[in-house]
Parts: structure tokens; sequence; C-alpha cells
């Protein structure tokens, strides 16, 4: 007979008794048992163990300056947790801890972890984490991993968050190299759009539309750092060609700009000369600002400029005969003279800056006399041609005369036929140097307004120029023009 241990007697009589009494109830609720029961054959015999917490994230949100949901350098975002415990038992010493999936990521800053205390049943509480960038971050997508703690291993499985990080992108903008005004006239039909990007994410789309034609949607790009360079050739239509550019980066903000071009086939040139610093004679303050703002009125309706200023004898004069040798190739030849001007003989002469003129008789020798523009003109055959002179003031080389000259301002000239000759005051009249509202002659300052009006032929413009001088001169001034035009000619072009 085999002797039998006693402690072995004692498990089989208990594990009967157990089987005959009661059955072992358990529920078990994301891999740990909540509750367990005993439960007795005998009826309303139960016997309840204490619960167990559940805890679970019920909100997750990110918020970052820009709420755009993009971490850019030097920037920094909330992101905001709600926990809660649906459990029947208090959570003890719940924690929120917070890492990075890949920490080979470098520039993040943010909160590794924050403390919650006990949560009891049923109850909530909000949480929120700082996760910064710094200057140094790398283009790319952050995994972080967020871990909801419990002192007694309760603990919520691992939840992640992607979050998109950006370098310091700089400036996004373009720059016009060709053309470089937002509004200009060209004589070519074929010309080549040339842009500078600054951009510190790559570009994703450039499209070119002309008068809302697509012209190009695809691209080659030149960059040196963060600049690309862009060329592309355009083909333009007769009269005004409307070109928006639409850049695109792959942060997908997008910026554009807008050229108005208008193509005419009629080729423009002129010629300005301001002079301002006579050594001899009175200093004026406005012409040589006055050729500066009207060359760049003329660039902006389509001319060609060759602009001088302080000019001598020999220069003005080479600069007259090299105009006139140019202005073969052109259509409508323009010239413009501020500074000082006198009649004599009933000749107009303007007055280099060099020029002493101790006597009348040296007006002829030291001056240039300014039909010598008009006879470059005719001999050019242009169909147009327009001689302005802002030149009608007091002669200050007079009181130095034993004799005066023979008349106060300037001659009244005829225009050759095709040409119109414009005074800034009636023949036989002088006019102030001052009475600008700005850095501009009076007369100078009207037209430059004038000429930029579109739709305004010659005739109206310079209309339009005696009625606002003799306004704002209250009548002393009152500018002249001889003309023999035999067409139409617009500085600016009423575009549909």
């Amino acid at each position: 007979m085999k002797t039998v241990n006693l402690t072995t007697i004692k498990l089989i009589l208990i594990a009967i008794v157990l089987s005959h009494t009661y059955s072992l109830q358990s529920q078990v609720i994301s891999g740990r048992v909540k509750t367990v029961k005993l439960t007795s054959s005998k009826k309303d015999e139960t016997i309840e163990t204490k619960g167990f917490p559940r805890l679970q994230i019920e909100r997750q949100k990110l918020t970052d300056e820009n709420n755009d949901n993009i971490l850019e350098a030097n920037e920094s975002a909330k992101l905001e947790l709600r926990i809660s415990n649906q459990g029947t038992r208090a959570a003890k010493n719940v924690k929120i801890s917070l890492s990075q999936a890949d920490e080979s990521i470098k520039g993040l800053l943010y909160d590794s972890s924050i403390e919650l205390g006990d949560l009891l049943p049923n109850e909530s509480r909000n949480a929120t984490l700082v996760i910064a960038a710094d200057y140094k971050v790398p283009r790319t997508t952050a995994r972080f991993t967020i871990e909801v703690l419990e002192e007694n291993g309760f603990n919520i499985p691992p939840e992640y968050i992607d979050i998109a990080v950006r370098p310091e992108t700089g400036p996004f903008n373009l720059t016009w190299e060709s053309p470089n005004l937002p509004d200009t006239t060209v004589f070519d039909q074929d010309m080549t759009i040339k842009i500078k990007i600054q951009s510190g994410v790559p570009i994703k789309t450039i499209s070119i539309f002309n008068n809302n034609i697509i012209q190009i949607s695809d691209y080659n790009l030149n960059k040196i750092r963060n600049v690309y360079s862009f060329n592309h050739p355009l083909s333009l239509s007769q009269g005004q060609n409307i070109i928006k550019v639409t850049i695109e980066n792959e942060d997908n903000n997008t910026i554009e700009d807008i050229r108005k071009i208008y193509f005419q086939s009629e080729r423009r040139l002129a010629l300005i000369i301001g002079n301002s610093e006579y050594v001899y004679g009175e200093t004026l303050k406005n012409p040589v600002n006055d050729a500066r703002a009207m060359s760049d009125a003329l660039q902006k309706v389509g001319f060609e400029v060759l602009k001088y200023e302080n000019l001598n004898q020999k220069d003005m004069k080479k600069a007259i005969d090299d105009f006139g040798t140019q202005l073969y190739n052109y259509d409508v030849g323009l010239f413009y003279y501020a500074g000082h001007g006198i009649q004599s003989g009933g000749f107009n002469y303007l007055i280099p800056v060099e020029s002493q003129l101790l006597a009348y008789a040296d007006v002829e020798y030291d001056c240039v006399r300014a039909d010598r523009i008009l006879r470059k003109m005719e001999y050019a055959k242009t169909d147009v041609n327009v001689l302005i002179l802002d030149a009608c003031r007091d002669n200050p080389f007079e009181r130095k005369w034993s004799r005066s000259a023979a008349g106060k301002g300037l001659a009244f000239m005829d225009a050759p036929s095709g040409s119109l000759i414009a005074y800034a005051t009636s023949p036989g009249r002088t006019a102030a140097d001052g009475y600008g509202a700005g850095n501009n002659g009076l007369y100078t300052e009207a037209l430059l307004k004038y000429i930029q009006k579109r739709g305004l032929q010659i005739e109206e413009v310079f209309k339009n120029v005696r009625r606002e001088v003799e306004t704002k001169s209250a009548g002393n001034q009152t500018p002249w023009e001889s003309t023999s035009l035999k067409g139409y000619f617009y500085f600016k072009r009423q575009f549909e």
C-alpha cells in the first residue's frame, strides 16, 4: 500500500469542495482582470473582489502658433490630452510620458512627462505638453510616442502622433528682372521673361499666363542657395499682354505677380538733357530732377532714352548728333531739355553749364542752337517729332552785358511738318524755377502726370498741362505749343 502525503490529501479535498459549491467567474478587459467573482451553488451567495482602474485617452489635439499643423523652426506647439478613468477603482499616481520614436531627428524640445496624480473612477483630467523646434530642425515628419502610466501597472497601450516639421524657410518672394517695370511698352514681339525666386522650400510648380492663356506649366530652374533663376521665352500679342506668374512651393504656399506689357511696332527714342550746375550762371534747383523723372516716365510709355546731366557745349552737341544718328531706326523722336535757355537774333539757344557769356555776342558761339535738334529730326525722317523746352527762365548772364538780349524767354519757332514744339511758357515770357509741389518744376510736374494718362492724344496732353499750370501759377505762366503733326500720337494708348 502506497503512502499518501498529507499535503496532497488536503489539496484534493479543497478542490472537491470548491467544485461542488463555487464556480469561478472573471471578466477580462484589455488583457487585464477587472473583477473576480466566486459564485456559490446556493442562491444569493456571491463573493466579489475589489475592481480595477481602466485609463483612456479621450482627446488628443495639437495646436501650433500658426494654426497650420506644421511645427516650423523657432515655433512651439501645445499637445492637449484628456485622460479619463473608466474603471471601478482609483488609478494611482498617473503619469503621461512623451518621447521621440526616432531620436536621430535633432532640434526638437519637448516636455517628456507630466504628473496627473490619482484619478478616481469616472474622473477626467486635462494635460498639456509643449513641443518646440529650434532653428536647426530638418524637413521631416517626427513621430512621438504617448504613454499613460499607472503606479500598479494599469497602463494604456502606447499611442502615436505624427508632426510635420519644417526648417526655417526665410522669405518667399519673386523679383522681376525682365520686364522690370509693372507697366511697359516694347517694340519686339519676342521677349524673355526673367525672374528670380527666393524660397527656403523647394519649388513645386511655376505657371505663366498671357491674357489668361497658359503659356507654361513645367520649368527648368537654376538654384544658388535659396535663390532660383527662371527664364522663359514668350511671344507677345499685338497690343496689351497681361503676364501673370504663379509659383507654389512644397509647403503649398503660393505667390503670384503681374506685368502689363504693351507690344507696338512703333519704335520711340528720346534724348533728355538736364542742366542745373552752372559754373558762371545761377544754379537751378529743378532741371536735373526734371530730367531724371522725365526719363523714367518716357521709359514707361515705350521710349528708349538717352539721358545726360550738366553738359558742357561740346558734350551737348555730341549728344544731339549721336541722337540724330540713332534716330534713323525709329518712328518717333523726342527731345526734352531743362535748364537755362535764351533767345538771340530770333533764335533760341540752350546754355551749357560751363558757358561764361561775358557778352551778348558770345551767345552764338558758347551755346547750342535749339533748331540743331530740329534739323537732326527732319533728316532722320521720323513720323513724329516732339521738342519740349523747359528753359524759359530769367537770363542770369544779362546783367553783365553792355546791352540786353533781344527779348525775354524764348522765341517762337515754327514746327516743321510732323513735329510739335512745346514751351514751358508762352514765347517772350519767363517762368520761375520753383512752384512744383515736389522735386520738379511746375511745368514738368504737370507733364509727367498727363504723359501717364491712357488714351490721350498728344494735343490733349498739352492742353491738360496748360490748364493745370495756369491754375497753379494763378495765371502767371501759360505753356505754349507749335504743332504741325499729321497723324495721331498717344504717349499711352487706351487698352481694351
